[in-house]
């Protein structure tokens, strides 16, 4: 199974993206996890989960250090399908999601035992129960420099067609490449003409990373926000929906 991470500037349209892809991996596959790797949650409002009041933060005593060999390592305390159990929460189309947590207080110092708990947990979903991980990341390089994205198979950056935010699209792929991410593929959204396809191919070309989907601009996107559903929900032949479709079965080939 695999675990893919989507990644990209905040606006670009990655939890949208994120949350129909693991509903659409989930009908066909049965039983999906999405983790949502952002302190400002969004991912299970964009698949449509039920959940009132603020996301409790991950706690920490899920992870433990031990000493190996002189050195101090991270490790989960517990069995992942015993944090799964306690810790997801279910969601549509065979989809469980697992939420690094909702900052509600300034001033309470960063999260990088949060960040440390989502890379384990992503790395053990697929080794010991066998998932597809759908991991949707915050909107900085933040995870990149604290390594969440370390076991993903997979990094999608996704990026709309205009010059910050392919900047930002190629700093996150060179991190990434440093990371030791094999497959990194480019997704062009929000498109609206054949020339700003253009522009965007032709930059991830220039870094030589494969574009796997061009979404083009969707109304029904802002429509479905604006009714608090789903895109999928809202309209599921939407042309954005079926972008997200054809790109999940490249993923799968």
């Amino acid at each position: 199974m695999q675990r893919i991470a989507i990644s990209g500037k905040g606006g670009s349209g990655k939890t949208t993206i994120a949350g129909t892809l693991a509903r659409l991996a989930g009908r066909r596959l049965g039983h999906v996890l999405a983790v949502d790797g952002d302190p400002n949650p969004n991912l299970g409002r964009a698949m449509g989960v039920q959940h009132d009041g603020v996301w409790p933060l991950l706690p920490t005593n899920l992870m433990k250090v031990e000493e190996i060999e002189g050195k101090r390592v991270s490790r989960l305390a517990l069995p992942v399908q015993q944090i799964l159990t306690e810790h997801t929460v279910p969601g549509p189309d065979g989809v469980h999601l697992l939420a690094l947590g909702e900052v509600d207080e300034p001033g309470k110092g960063c999260l990088c035992s949060r960040h440390g708990m989502v890379r384990e947990i992503v790395g053990a979903a697929v080794e010991e129960s066998n998932q597809v991980v759908i991991l949707d990341m915050e909107a900085s390089l933040e995870h990149m420099r604290r390594g969440t994205v370390r076991h993903v198979d997979k990094l999608l950056v996704v990026t709309e067609p205009y010059y910050r935010a392919l900047e930002s699209a190629g700093r996150l792929i060179k991190l990434a490449q440093e990371m030791g991410i094999k497959q990194i593929y480019g997704v062009a959204n929000k498109v609206r003409t054949p020339a700003e396809e253009e522009v965007v191919v032709s930059y991830f070309k220039s870094l030589e990373i494969p574009v796997i989907a061009v979404i083009p601009f969707d109304e029904a996107v802002t429509a479905a926000d604006l009714e608090g559903k789903p895109v999928l929900d809202y309209n599921p032949q939407a042309p954005s929906m079926r972008a997200v479709a054809g790109m999940l079965d490249r993923l799968m080939a």
